[in-house]
C-alpha cells in the first residue's frame, strides 16, 4: 500500500522562483482574447459601483443564492466551469426568482480577461479551489496564475478577495504572494472564524458543501481576506 502523500509545505524560496519564472501574462491574455468562444459576461444592469460580487468555482450556486437573498442591495454573479454543476447553477438562477443573482456556466478565466469590466467588482469569492498539490501543477494555483493581473484589474479600489481552503499551505502561499507581489492589504488570515466580511456567522455549519464537510469532520479550514489598495 502506497503511503499517503503529504500536502506541500510553505517555501518562500520556491515561491520566489515561481514568481520569477511564471508564464507570460501577455501571451496568456492574447490566447484567450483570440479564442472564438464567448466569455461569460456580466449584464450591464448588474454593473453598479460597490455592489457587484463574483464567486469563482461556485458549484451549483447554493451559497451565492443564499447570499443574494440576504443582500438584496448587492448583485451576485456565480461562475462554474464544470458542465453538470454549471447546468444546475444556471437552472438555480431561473428557479430562484431573484433579480440580483446570476449563475453562469463558463470559464471564469476568460470572464476575467474579457467578460468583466475593470474596476467593477466589490468582492471576489474563491472558496475551496483545487489546491493543485503536485509540484508540477503549482502554476495553476490562483496566486501563481497568469490571470492574476486581470483578476485584480476587475476589482474596484478597496475591493476584496475572500479565499478559503482546507489546505494551510495554499492560504500561506496566497498570503505571501498577494501581499508581497501585488501589494494587497491583508485584512484577515488564519483559521476560518466569523468576520463581518466573510459571512460565516450566517452559515455556522459552512458556506459551501466542501466547507460543511470539512467542518463536520472537525478538520481545520483556513481563510485569507485581502483588499485592493484605494
Amino acid at each position: 500500500m502506497r503511503p499517503q502523500s503529504l500536502p506541500p509545505a510553505f517555501n518562500s524560496s520556491r515561491i520566489e522562483w515561481d514568481l520569477k519564472n511564471s508564464p507570460s501574462h501577455q501571451k496568456y491574455e492574447d490566447f484567450f482574447k483570440e479564442e472564438n468562444r464567448k466569455a461569460p459576461s456580466v449584464p450591464e444592469h448588474f454593473l453598479k459601483p460597490q455592489s457587484l460580487w463574483l464567486e469563482i468555482g461556485a458549484g451549483t450556486g447554493q451559497f451565492f443564492e443564499s447570499l443574494a437573498r440576504l443582500n438584496p442591495d448587492k448583485n451576485l454573479v456565480a461562475v462554474e466551469r464544470d458542465r453538470m454543476r454549471g447546468k444546475r447553477l444556471a437552472r438555480r438562477t431561473e428557479e430562484s426568482g431573484l433579480s440580483n443573482f446570476l449563475g453562469i456556466r463558463g470559464n471564469a478565466i476568460s470572464a476575467l480577461i474579457k467578460g468583466i469590466p475593470a474596476n467593477s467588482l466589490e468582492r471576489i469569492y474563491i472558496l475551496y479551489p483545487c489546491p493543485w498539490p503536485k509540484n508540477s501543477h503549482r502554476k495553476h494555483r490562483w496566486h501563481f496564475h497568469p490571470v492574476m493581473p486581470n483578476l485584480l484589474a476587475t476589482l474596484e479600489p478597496g475591493g476584496l478577495i475572500i479565499l478559503a481552503s482546507d489546505q494551510k499551505f495554499y492560504v500561506d502561499e496566497a498570503h505571501y504572494v498577494w501581499e508581497k507581489q501585488y501589494g494587497l492589504e491583508v485584512v484577515k488570515v488564519g483559521e476560518i472564524s466569523p468576520h463581518p466580511l466573510n459571512g460565516l456567522e450566517l452559515f455556522p455549519e459552512g458556506r459551501t458543501k466542501f466547507e460543511r464537510t470539512f467542518l463536520g469532520k472537525g478538520q481545520p479550514c483556513y481563510e485569507l481576506i485581502v483588499k485592493k489598495p484605494i
